[in-house]
């Protein structure tokens, strides 16, 4: 059973439906676009990218600790069009060798990884040479909003799956070892200005 079965039935049925409805679904599909090879994606959800991926990916291995959540990613691999392997994991412990994958996919994942630092030390060490990580995660805003997601965290993660609303994501992937030049952030999705969207790849520095 999901360790957080409010927030898991409400993602399935409430919010992920309303934000791929304004705007995610451009943003997952550019997420992945022009990915080859093997894909990882951390913290697949329901399997709403899946998708998305272009055929020139030729394995996808989508990592869900969630079991709801992978139940539903279960169903969506079944329908995809490229092969996907849905599997029980974490981002701190990813199940694949030295080497092995071309990307490292997070889609709005990083905000509820306990180890972040972890998870990017793994994200390192699964890449290929010349592999990317592809980012699609919501940060700090700077400024008033900035403040106002440090005041609202406590209750926001509490409810919210143990999102943190002012996490300093592109710090984090910097200090990981990752060239963040390519990486961008914009405001969205227009329903919760307090968090802007970053987005890009990142590759070894």
């Amino acid at each position: 059973m999901s360790e957080k079965p409010l927030f898991s039935r409400s993602w399935v049925t409430v919010l992920s439906p309303l934000l791929e409805r304004v705007g995610l679904a451009d943003s997952r599909r550019r997420l992945v676009a022009g990915l080859r090879g093997t894909v990882v994606e951390v913290g697949a959800g329901t399997g709403v990218t899946f998708e998305h991926y272009p055929p020139e990916v030729t394995r996808v291995v989508a990592v869900e600790p969630d079991p709801l959540l992978r139940a539903h990613a279960g169903r969506r691999a079944a329908r995809a069009a490229v092969p996907v392997e849905v599997v029980a994991g974490v981002a701190e412990a990813l199940p694949l060798g030295d080497g092995e994958a071309d990307a490292v996919v997070y889609g709005l994942v990083l905000c509820t990884v306990p180890d972040v630092p972890a998870a990017l030390s793994e994200a390192r060490r699964v890449l290929a040479a010349g592999g990317e990580l592809r980012l699609l995660e919501h940060v700090r805003a700077p400024g008033a909003l900035g403040r106002a997601a440090d005041r609202i965290a406590p209750l926001w993660g509490h409810f919210g799956g143990g999102c943190r609303p002012n996490q300093d994501t592109k710090a984090l992937v910097a200090a990981a070892g990752f060239d963040t030049g390519n990486l961008r952030t914009r405001p969205f999705p227009p329903l919760v200005p307090v968090m802007p969207m970053m987005t890009g790849s990142a590759r070894r520095a």
